[in-house]
């Protein structure tokens, strides 16, 4: 109650502050703001309309309500969605945006099928022996040799969450660490961080690798083939950015783990047999692979499949409603080895329906912003305090602000809050179109710098509390600020010179 109250005073302060003029930012954004809340562009009424007193009622409110919710999950994860179903419950009943339009306008619902379809998907390879699979081989290679074995987790994690999803890859791979932990006896709290990183780096490459990447790619209605272009390789590049110096900062607990690998590779040895005998199911294995294959091939090569389909049909396919069924599509031929009764169970496990719901409901609180012009003043100001300083220094503001507010906050609320806006200024030619990578490299990356910037960090964190490994921050920081920074500096780099080759 008493943070609610500070925010409430807070937003309150901010948004009476800010008052959005006639000039050339504040036509702009008024401009956005009349076509989404009343759908027309009579641009003195809307001024006058966004500045009364009623407005500042919903601006506060709203903008209380987001605050408390990003508050909250900081300082207490599990809180979150109590909290965020409070907030959007107190939404409605405060008339600060019509029920009705945050169903309709403020959620992309194909979306949240293309999640549950992909995680159902994940859990079904997960229970074919995928993962389990991946990860015996990997300590079958690397057991002779610590660097070896440090390079495979590093790759295992980031192969994973490229192709799957960051909190479905850092699950199997902190799994995986017990496992080695629990034969080797180490502390593998440096383990932990190197892998929650490149898992995180992992994600940057596909947009199927991090919720956020997914959600762009439908809020923003982006193509993989960009991800492909822009992401793709600063992710490559940002992995070895990420493990070369972990490496040389770790060579003393690099020898500890040579040794424990020389002590116990008897263990190790009845580890990896014992799984060839009672576990590896091989026609399993070998069908998750090919529906592994199938699932990435159809994602890469669906912008030429909808192109020949609505040539085919004679009627226009939407890119994103096809991406969509395509899990679904992989699912069904999954039931070659699993049975129909099993499907539910999958789905029940499978699916993250907490994040599910904070994604939605966030997405609603974000459209509240929108709705009462809360966010446009913000907006406002940031573009006041920038000037007309040029689109480069627009996009390099945009990448170090994100950057910034995930080192504080889950960076898929940064990503949901400020993409509709962007979409707008890139729409009307405002902002350049890699103004979304900005946003986008800054999320990513900046959310390696602490233990709550990202999803796969907080699961991490949990996962080991269970088991009694605890990851201080002081043990995060000892590598991850270091790292980070230098995967900061490329993705800046990288940034500028797209930016210079596509002007």
């Amino acid at each position: 109650m008493l943070t609610f109250a500070t925010l409430l005073i807070v937003s309150y302060i901010l948004m009476v502050s800010i008052n959005i003029g006639s000039d050339w930012p504040g036509l702009i954004f008024i401009e956005y703001w009349c076509a989404e809340r009343y759908s027309h562009s009579n641009l003195d009424e809307c001024i006058s309309l966004l500045n009364t007193s009623t407005m500042l009622f919903e601006q506060t409110l709203s903008l209380a309500l987001f605050l408390f919710v990003v508050v909250t999950v900081v300082m207490k994860l599990r809180w979150r969605l109590s909290v965020v179903l409070f907030a959007i419950s107190l939404t409605v009943l405060a008339g600060i945006v019509p029920p009705q339009l945050l169903i309709e306008n403020a959620v992309h619902w194909s979306l949240v099928l293309f999640l549950i379809g992909s995680m159902t998907l994940a859990g079904v390879l997960r229970g074919l022996g995928v993962f389990r699979y991946l990860a015996v081989y990997m300590v079958k290679i690397g057991r002779r040799n610590a660097y070896l074995m440090i390079t495979l987790i590093a790759v295992l994690s980031y192969v994973t969450a490229a192709i799957f999803d960051e909190a479905i890859s850092i699950v199997y791979v902190v799994m995986l660490l017990f496992e080695i932990a629990r034969i080797l006896g180490i502390d593998i709290v440096p383990l932990l961080v190197l892998s929650v990183l490149a898992t995180n780096t992992g994600s940057s490459a596909l947009p199927i690798g991090n919720p956020i990447g997914i959600y762009l790619l439908f809020a923003a209605n982006l193509k993989i083939s960009d991800f492909i272009r822009y992401a793709l390789p600063l992710s490559l590049i940002n992995f070895i950015v990420l493990l070369l110096p972990w490496i040389l900062l770790m060579r003393k607990y690099i020898q500890n783990l040579e040794k424990a690998l020389a002590e116990n590779s008897n263990k190790i040895d009845a580890f990896i047999v014992y799984y060839h005998i009672e576990v590896e199911k091989r026609e399993e294995i070998r069908l998750g692979f090919l529906i592994l294959a199938g699932f990435i091939g159809l994602l890469v090569s669906s912008e030429y499949i909808v192109e020949y389909l609505s040539t085919l049909l004679g009627e226009h396919i939407e890119l994103l409603d096809f991406l969509s069924f395509i899990p679904y599509v992989f699912i069904l031929i999954s039931l070659l080895r699993i049975s129909v009764e099993k499907l539910p169970e999958y789905l029940h496990r499978a699916v993250e329906w907490q994040s599910i719901i904070f994604l939605i409901s966030v997405s609603m609180l974000a459209y509240a912003l929108i709705y009462s012009g809360s966010i446009i003043k913000l907006f406002y100001f940031a573009a006041k305090v920038i000037g007309e300083k040029g689109l480069l220094v627009a996009c390099l503001f945009i990448f170090m602000f994100s950057v910034t507010m995930s080192i504080l906050v889950d960076n898929f609320q940064i990503i949901v809050l400020y993409t509709p806006l962007i979409t707008f200024f890139v729409s009307s030619e405002i902002l350049p179109f890699l103004a979304y990578f900005a946003l986008f490299y800054g999320a990513i990356f900046g959310g390696n710098y602490t233990p709550i910037g990202s999803t796969a960090n907080e699961i991490a964190i949990s996962m080991a509390e269970k088991k009694r490994i605890k990851i201080t921050w002081n043990a995060w920081l000892k590598t991850a600020i270091i790292t980070t920074t230098l995967q900061v500096i490329v993705a800046l780099l990288w940034l500028y010179v797209n930016m210079v080759l596509s002007c």
